[in-house]
């Protein structure tokens, strides 16, 4: 197997999914097939977020979209993310974690108890 064919490690996508802004940075560029930008991924996080009080954590939350969560993401070849632009557009590995992440949200949905 080559580089150009190797898939990513199972491992590899679960840790990037343990992560709950990335699961959320995940969906919305899978609504967005044409790319999203930075700042249209920090005001989908704090809509996601918008049930909690502001303690500040916004600020926080587009440092880490910029400084950890992208990067971690362009790492593993799910995104591809343009700094200068500031925009991200599907990787070559979206689609394989993307798969996971409906697989993991099926489960939830599936398990968590019905309210009556």
């Amino acid at each position: 197997m080559t580089n150009s064919e190797q898939r990513i490690a199972t491992e590899t996508a679960l840790e990037l999914l343990t992560n709950q802004q990335r699961q959320q940075i995940l969906r919305q560029v899978a609504d967005t097939p044409d790319g999203t930008t930075v700042d249209q991924l920090t005001q989908h996080l704090r809509g996601a977020d918008s049930l909690q009080p502001d303690n500040g954590s916004v600020d926080h939350r587009g440092i880490d979209l910029h400084h950890i969560h992208l990067p971690k993401l362009q790492e593993a070849n799910v995104i591809e993310y343009d700094t200068d632009h500031g925009t991200v557009h599907r990787g070559r590995e979206f689609q394989d974690v993307l798969a996971l992440l409906t697989v993991i949200d099926d489960h939830r949905e599936e398990t968590s108890p019905t309210l009556s």
